[in-house]
């Protein structure tokens, strides 16, 4: 898997070099970060999330099970004038950090069956408490669209699905919507999607 990653990313910016919109609104909705403001980017790709997000006065770590990915990351947080903290590792290689995270971002983060649940897990432990998941992804309806996802429906989200995957935190957001994607040549065109947002108890 981490080989077919890493040809598709031999192409820059196939998921376009802009940050996905619901992220920049969500954060920018929260308070001004602080020295202190960790976030943390799973399967972040090529970085467009992370680079923005460093841009913006967060501590950011991002990791992805692609080392093509992680250096054009690094790249454009050089590009940027950022620090950008990566990591080569995919989803269950990937170890926190025991101070954990003030926000983890799942964009697109889709696993078959039997990982899914471990990764949201795994994604609420990197949590500090009071922290968030902020989640976007595909939902049944796109399956079939030209617009991205798998092609496998047992691999897209349904609200009922992420609600109880992440029982043990508060839901703010969980809802369907129909988008036009305009995130390179990958995510291209109108699509169903799922935005979720959770926050760990204090």
């Amino acid at each position: 898997m981490h080989r077919f990653w890493d040809e598709r990313y031999e192409q820059e910016g196939v998921y376009g070099k802009a940050p996905n919109p619901f992220w920049v609104r969500e954060l920018e909705r929260l308070s001004p970060p602080h020295a202190g403001n960790r976030l943390l980017l799973p399967c972040e790709g090529e970085g467009r999330n992370a680079v923005w997000a460093a841009r913006n006065g967060w501590t950011v770590d991002a990791f992805d099970g692609s080392s093509v990915a992680m250096k054009t990351c690094q790249r454009w947080a050089a590009e940027a004038g950022v620090e950008v903290r990566t990591h080569h590792a995919d989803a269950f290689e990937f170890e926190g950090d025991a101070a954990g995270f003030d926000v983890v971002g799942l964009f697109y983060a889709h696993m078959p069956p039997h990982l899914r649940l471990p990764f949201h897990e795994l994604a609420t432990g990197w949590l500090r408490p009071g922290g968030r998941v902020i989640l976007e992804g595909f939902e049944p309806r796109q399956l079939g669209l030209p617009s991205g996802g798998p092609k496998d429906e047992a691999m897209l989200f349904t609200p009922a699905m992420l609600a109880a995957d992440f029982a043990g935190l508060e839901i703010l957001k969980n809802e369907t919507a129909s988008v036009v994607l305009d995130e390179g040549p990958y995510h291209q065109g109108p699509a169903y999607i799922i935005q979720f947002i959770a926050q760990k108890p204090a």
